[in-house]
C-alpha cells in the first residue's frame, strides 16, 4: 500500500524537471549553457527559455541537442547581447523537462504563457482535466488572479520550484521544492540543484536555498536590478503526497526503529508500519521503485507519447 511509504520518492533521487537561469545585467551565456546541461540530469525531454523581452523559445529534444541548434544559439545570443529589435535581457529563465503528463512535443514544453504571465515549473500539481500539462494550471490560475499567487495557488495541491515573469517583475518561489540562488559578479544565478549551481558558478558563499514558501521578486529600478523578498506563499491545500497516496512529504525516517514521523498537523504521530511482519526493516528502495511504477501508470499523470 502506498500510504506506508515514509518519504516522497522524488526526494530519493527521482527528479522531475529542472529550472535554472540568471537575473541581472551582464549575465553570462556560458554559465547559462552550463546550467542547462547540468539540469539535463533532471529532464531530457525538452529545453525551453524565456527572458525579459517576454519572448520564449523551446525545443522538444534532449537539451544537449537543443543547445547546439542554430535557433536556440541565435536566441541566446540576442538575449545576452541584444540586437536591433530588442535590448539585452536583464534575466533569462530556462527549463529542462521530464514528461509526466502530456505528450513530449513543443507545445507541452515549458515555458507556458497565459496573458501577461509566462513561467516554468519543476514539480507536480493536481490539475483538473483540460490541461495537457499539469504545470499549465499554475500559470493559468496566476493570470486569472492577476498575479496574486496566494489567491491563485492557495487550494492547489502540489509541490514546486517555480519561476515566472508578469511583464514587469521576475519571481522565484519554492513550495516543498528546491530552488537555490547565488550571486556572482553582480548577477543572481539560480538552479533547482545546489550542486549544479555551485559547479557552474564555482565556490560561492552566497549560495542558499529558498525556504518553504519563500518568494523573491526582481525588478529593474533606475538602471539596476533589485531583489526583494515578498509575501510568503501560504498553502491551505492538503500536502500533495498525503492527498495523492495518503503519505506525507516527511523524510524523517528512522530505519533502526522502523517508524516514520509525519510532518504538518500531525508532527508527533508515529507510524510503525514500516517494518516487516518479522520485525526487520523493509527494503524501501524496492518499494520506492514500486511506487514509481504505479505512479507512472496512473491515468492522471501518465506520460503520453
Amino acid at each position: 500500500m502506498l500510504n506506508r511509504y515514509p518519504v516522497s520518492i522524488w526526494q530519493e533521487g527521482i527528479t522531475i524537471c529542472g529550472i535554472f537561469g540568471s537575473v541581472g545585467f551582464g549575465w553570462n551565456q556560458g554559465t547559462i549553457r552550463a546550467l542547462a546541461f547540468a539540469n539535463r540530469e533532471r529532464g531530457t525531454d525538452s529545453l525551453g527559455f524565456f527572458d525579459s523581452s517576454g519572448k520564449m523559445i523551446k525545443s522538444a529534444v534532449d537539451p544537449d541537442e537543443a543547445l547546439a541548434q542554430e535557433n536556440i544559439t541565435n536566441w541566446l545570443n540576442n538575449s545576452e547581447k541584444g540586437c536591433e529589435k530588442r535590448p539585452a535581457s536583464w534575466f533569462v529563465a530556462g527549463h529542462t523537462r521530464q514528461a509526466t503528463r502530456g505528450a513530449v512535443n513543443r507545445q507541452n514544453s515549458h515555458p507556458f504563457r497565459y496573458g501577461k504571465v509566462i513561467g516554468c515549473h519543476n514539480g507536480m500539481v493536481d490539475a483538473p482535466k483540460g490541461y495537457e500539462v499539469d504545470s499549465q494550471y499554475l500559470f493559468d490560475s496566476l493570470n486569472k488572479a492577476k498575479g496574486d499567487y496566494n489567491k491563485a495557488w492557495d487550494d492547489i495541491s502540489g509541490y514546486w520550484g517555480v519561476a515566472w515573469f508578469d511583464g514587469e517583475a521576475f519571481y522565484l518561489q519554492s513550495h516543498h521544492g528546491d530552488v537555490h540562488v547565488g550571486l556572482k559578479d553582480g548577477v543572481w544565478y539560480y538552479s533547482s540543484s545546489k550542486a549544479h549551481l555551485a559547479a557552474c558558478i564555482g565556490h560561492n558563499s552566497s549560495i542558499r536555498g529558498l525556504a518553504e514558501g519563500q518568494t523573491l521578486r526582481f525588478k529593474v529600478h533606475e538602471g539596476s536590478v533589485i531583489m526583494e523578498e515578498v509575501a510568503k506563499f501560504e498553502s491551505a491545500a492538503p500536502e500533495y503526497w498525503t492527498r495523492k497516496y495518503g503519505c506525507s512529504n516527511a523524510n524523517d525516517y528512522d530505519y533502526a526503529a522502523g517508524f516514520t514521523r509525519r510532518h504538518g498537523k500531525n508532527k508527533n504521530v508515529y507510524y510503525e508500519d514500516a517494518t516487516t511482519t518479522t520485525g526487520g526493516v523493509k527494503d524501501m528502495d524496492s518499494e520506492w521503485r514500486g511506487a514509481w511504477e504505479e505512479y507512472a501508470t496512473d491515468s492522471e499523470h501518465s506520460r503520453v507519447d
